[in-house]
């Protein structure tokens, strides 16, 4: 794995948007964000541009992607939001561009299929995290902002992360590089050449607005296709927002209790990385250890030189 070198106070960030279209006023208040933390944005040519449900064509948002990477003065890479899409660019990416000019790059929710790309087809270390309108510019994010600035500027205090709010489903410990976003997402590598990798490693799960039934349908599919076999340890986001939307439609907890009936890895549930108002940010492709007791995910370093 390649990682990328850390981002210092005044470093030119490049601001993309390989999904959706960007509201500009939610956006503005994130680059504020970003100046406040000490980096200097750089919007991509097209992040402002609209073709009905996508950030401009499909070529307009991988030209973006490849004109930040191939920047020299562009230290790191951020994207503006999720929504749909990111799945349209990949096959015109060019990983060549993206393996000799190494950088940071940050996203979450539908940009995990891109997360997947860079980590598993490119070796590069990426950073499951905040996103600069869909969070920064909605949410406070007041603990998000002091670990996303500490990990992205590699210093250390910010590869140990506790959620006392999160929920033990099963007690363990485990160690493994951690994977993972957005449970549709990965659901829908599945077939694909950037299918998510499991085996031997920690995975990341988290959604939002989805009923149970499918929260139920989707942990099925991966299970069907094999992906909780060899897996260290699973860490569930907050799910934010997934929930039966009738009377006696089930509980989460039930749905684990059937999925992972015939498994002993380690799980936690709740812990803030995924669509919540507080979002950690998690290197992929780096080793971590999940350790329930203390209810933390502590990782190997940085994810950056």
């Amino acid at each position: 794995m390649k990682r990328p070198k850390r981002l210092k106070q005044g470093d030119k960030v490049g601001v993309a948007a390989p999904a959706g279209p960007v509201d500009p006023k939610i956006l503005k208040k994130g680059l504020q964000t970003l100046e406040r933390m000490g980096f200097y944005p750089v919007l991509a040519e097209h992040v402002l541009a609209k073709d009905e449900y996508l950030a401009g064509t499909d070529k307009q948002r991988t030209q973006d992607l490849h004109a930040l990477f191939g920047d020299p003065e562009i230290k790191g890479i951020f994207c503006a939001r999720g929504g749909y899409g990111t799945n349209r660019v990949l096959p015109g990416l060019d990983s060549s561009i993206i393996r000799m000019n190494p950088k940071v790059f940050v996203g979450s929710s539908d940009i995990t299929l891109l997360l997947l790309f860079l980590v598993q087809r490119c070796s590069l270390v990426t950073f499951h995290g905040p996103m600069v309108a869909g969070n920064f510019g909605r949410y406070p994010m007041p603990k998000s902002k002091r670990q996303f600035s500490e990990i992205l500027f590699g210093n250390e205090a910010g590869t140990r992360l506790t959620a006392k709010g999160a929920l033990v489903f099963r007690p363990g410990i485990a160690e493994g590089k951690v994977i993972g976003g957005c449970l549709t997402l990965l659901c829908r590598s599945l077939g694909t050449p950037w299918e998510v990798k499991t085996r031997n490693k920690i995975l990341l799960l988290e959604d939002v607005n989805e009923p149970l039934y499918k929260i139920d349908g989707m942990l099925c599919h991966l299970k069907q296709a094999g992906k909780f076999k060899g897996i260290r340890g699973i860490v569930f986001g907050e799910m934010v927002n997934c929930q039966s939307f009738r009377k006696g439609g089930g509980s989460f907890k039930r749905i684990l209790r059937d999925v992972f009936a015939d498994t002993s890895f380690p799980i936690i549930t709740n812990f803030p990385s995924g669509h919540g108002r507080e979002m950690l940010t998690l290197p992929m492709g780096v080793k971590a250890k999940l350790d329930t007791e203390s209810k933390s995910l502590e990782f190997e370093n940085c994810g950056v030189l």
